[in-house]
């Protein structure tokens, strides 16, 4: 039996980045796993995807703004797609590229900011200049608010790895500056382990089938399709877009497999889900409590 189409994607341009951050993955991928995605694989992918797409999310294992044809891209996505959503770390957001965001029709554009000062973030951040980045966020608001425009959406986003990074004191005058620019959100969020990559303690709650399963996607930067996005080294692939369509690899056996080994608690048979802690996250009504509320409010990166 065909599974209903899923509603959001993430699409891979680039699976290379400019950063080398302790928390994320991306340092420990042979160099030879990344690349750039071309444009015939990226049209192929979201004219697709134009069918049943809700939300888009033009980002994954690397720095989407090394592409250089991203803003262009983006562009196109926004004009087929509902929501598009990009996520970076914003090293490279020069005002060229923020009026071209801009006039491009993001809907959301989130950054990776891991520190409210200096010391925590580019310790953290490692090859990023704090104030270079602050400014280039400020100049992104600024031309926002220019052009008179709504969107996109502008959110900073902090993985907390340690307390002094959201204290208080620091945390309000940090955001006292960006809300004066029209700062529309910043998520706290707390780190995962990556399918088990990073060695994380986590407490086991009640087993629950990863969501994601049934109702997104991931494209990678060469066409091939991953189910989950925590499947940072493509353990998974269910197939290539340069090879069946989007449709024929969410109904293919690979995926279907999945599905139905997560079902009956078969997760130790795949590696990408073994060591996993999204699996074992509180849940309401099969949505992980920590993002229920961005889920009802529909914020969802």
């Amino acid at each position: 039996m065909a599974t209903a189409m899923p509603t959001r994607m993430w699409v891979e341009l680039s699976a290379r980045c400019n950063l080398r951050c302790v928390m994320c993955p991306n340092k420990d991928m042979d160099e030879s796993a990344k690349g750039l995605m071309s444009w015939d694989v990226f049209k192929k992918t979201v004219d697709e995807a134009a069918e049943f797409i809700f939300d888009m999310s033009l980002h994954h294992r690397g720095e989407s703004l090394l592409h250089p044809e991203a803003v262009n891209m983006i562009a196109y996505a926004a004009k087929k797609i509902p929501r598009t959503n990009l996520h970076t770390n914003g090293t490279l957001l020069t005002q060229e590229v923020s009026r071209g965001l801009v006039e491009a029709g993001l809907t959301r554009i989130s950054f990776s900011f891991d520190g409210f000062v200096k010391e925590d973030y580019e310790n953290i951040r490692k090859g990023a200049d704090f104030d270079l980045t602050v400014e280039n966020i400020k100049n992104l608001l600024r031309i926002r608010r220019e052009a008179d425009s709504k969107i996109p959406f502008v959110a900073i986003e902090v993985i907390q790895l340690n307390e002094s990074q959201v204290q208080n004191e620091n945390r309000q005058k940090f955001i006292e500056e960006f809300n004066a620019l029209g700062l529309d959100e910043l998520v706290v969020k707390q780190p995962h382990n990556w399918a088990g990559h990073l060695k994380t303690d986590f407490a086991k709650k009640s087993y629950a089938p990863c969501t994601f399963l049934w109702n997104a996607l991931l494209v990678l930067y060469n066409g091939d399709v991953v189910p989950c996005a925590q499947d940072f080294f493509a353990k998974q692939v269910v197939g290539n877009v340069t090879q069946k369509s989007l449709e024929e690899i969410w109904n293919d056996e690979p995926i279907r497999q999945l599905r139905q080994a997560l079902i009956d608690k078969r997760y130790t048979e795949y590696p990408a889900c073994r060591n996993c802690d999204r699996l074992w996250r509180d849940t309401f009504m099969g949505i992980p409590k920590e993002y229920l509320k961005r889920f009802m409010l529909h914020k969802m990166p």
